[in-house]
């Protein structure tokens, strides 16, 4: 017995070392400690301004589309950048979708893909006087630019012009052939980027490096980190929406029976919240916890980071305890439709829900579906797929690629002493679908702690501008 408590007591002891040793030995990289960027070209903000305040809203029914507002935004193209208008072939796709091509000077090299979109959500009507700015003024006060649209994202769309037009300017050509690539309905059916792609493929295009809005840099996600942290995406989480119909004979509301289409479709939604899909550790997050590791003040945080091995599980939970890093774990099971009933004394016989879900790679839409129905348990309820649109998780781009490589370079120069890391998406972005034409394909934005996605007071810091024009020159210039 004696022997064995020595044996334990030795293995604890070489345990103990082993991850000491460890977390001692995890130490961070040196950094770029001296960052230099260029002025922004003069009328940048100015283009800025006057693209926002074209509200290229999209709306989910097609029909809806407001032709005249797209147009207009196509002919601000036009006046604002005159030397890609008249020097880069455009070809248009499905009306307002566009592709610039700037020839470069060896052929024999795959194009790069410099993409965005410039439609945006729309703003609600209610929470108009809930803004600082006018929500299509394209304000500049604060040290921000204002407006819907200057994050998602009309500051890739307007930065990439402005790199573009700056270097033609000077004369420069590139020695990689180069695509300047924007959709026109990213916020609602994306169907722009799919045509962009299906035109591709017909002509048997494949492509380099591929670079559309993602990740951004964070100076708040973790309190232990003093060092900006720059998430680079390397690939997307995929999109379900599943519809839960009950069916019960209603009738009178002074006669109710025991339960109703309502409620047992209240039932059924209650018992997927309170069963949550089981939590996984991708190899992106696990990537990118990784790579923050060292970075860390907190010993403990540290420790725990560097030792994944031991401490999974640990790390994995405490994850879940934020809705934020929740969702790079765990495919995410959500309600947010529920319809039933006519008038307040009518019992109704059928109820409702779309349940939307955001699937983790090495899941599927059939695995959300068999899930929820496992949970639910109940043949009173029908469960079918909302066919408006299903993708499943996309392909992720290996961190140790050139592709990847490339890009950390280029952030490593506008932004000082930066933490490079890897992210999974858990939002879909047009680029997903040039994942069948490019190995390439990454996810980043030198934004910083983004304001306002898709609420109130969207808004982008001057500074950002300047690092996202910085940023797009360089990966123009092949630096």
């Amino acid at each position: 017995m004696k022997n064995i408590v020595r044996v334990i007591a030795a293995i604890l002891v070489l345990l103990i070392i082993v991850v000491v040793v460890k977390t001692i030995s995890n130490k961070p990289s040196l950094q770029k400690g001296d960052v230099s960027l260029e002025e922004l070209p003069s009328n940048a903000i100015t283009h800025m301004s006057e693209a926002i305040q074209i509200a290229t809203e999209t709306p989910n029914d097609d029909y809806a589309f407001d032709t005249a507002t797209f147009m207009a935004y196509r002919k601000f193209i036009e006046k604002n950048y005159p030397l890609i208008t008249q020097k880069l072939p455009r070809t248009i796709i499905d009306s307002f979708n566009y592709i610039y091509e700037w020839k470069g000077t060896d052929t024999s090299l795959l194009p790069m893909v410099l993409m965005a979109h410039y439609d945006v959500v729309p703003v609600e009507a209610s929470a108009v006087k809930l803004w600082h700015a006018k929500p299509y003024g394209g304000e500049v006060k604060e040290n921000y630019i204002w407006g819907r649209g200057v994050l998602d994202d009309k500051s890739s769309m307007i930065s990439i012009l402005e790199a573009a037009e700056a270097q033609l300017a000077k004369g420069f050509t590139p020695k990689q052939t180069i695509l300047l690539c924007f959709g026109a309905d990213e916020e609602s059916s994306g169907k722009g980027a799919t045509a962009m792609v299906k035109y591709f493929k017909s002509k048997s295009q494949k492509f380099d490096l591929v670079v559309d809005e993602g990740g951004e840099i964070s100076t708040e996600s973790n309190p232990s980190i003093h060092n900006p942290i720059a998430s680079i995406g390397v690939g997307e989480k995929g999109y379900v929406t599943l519809v839960l119909t009950a069916q019960k004979a209603g009738g009178h509301s002074s006669i109710p029976a025991s339960k109703t289409a309502i409620d047992i479709l209240s039932t059924a939604i209650a018992k997927v919240n309170q069963n949550p899909m089981p939590t996984k550790l991708t190899a992106p997050i696990k990537a990118y916890l990784e790579s923050i590791s060292a970075y860390n003040e907190s010993f403990m945080q540290k420790m725990a980071l560097s030792n994944l091995w031991l401490f999974e599980s640990t790390v994995v939970n405490k994850l879940t305890e934020d809705p934020q890093s929740n969702a790079l774990v765990r495919t995410t099971l959500v309600p947010t439709v529920f319809n039933s009933g006519v008038r307040d004394n009518v019992i109704p016989t059928f109820a409702t829900a779309y349940i939307n879900s955001r699937i983790l790679p090495g899941q599927s839409s059939k695995d959300v579906y068999d899930y929820v129905q496992k949970t639910i348990n109940d043949t009173n309820i029908k469960i079918t797929y909302y066919k408006n649109y299903m993708t499943e998780p996309s392909p992720t781009t290996d961190v140790n690629s050139k592709y990847y490589k490339r890009l950390e370079k280029v952030i490593r120069n506008i932004v000082k002493d930066v933490v490079v890391a890897p992210m999974l998406m858990v939002g879909a972005t047009d680029s997903r679908n040039y994942r069948e034409i490019s190995e390439g394909v990454v996810n980043f934005t030198p934004i910083t702690d983004a304001k306002g996605y898709h609420g109130i007071d969207e808004r982008m810091l001057v500074s950002d501008f300047q690092k996202c024009v910085n940023f797009y020159t360089l990966l123009i210039k092949g630096e």
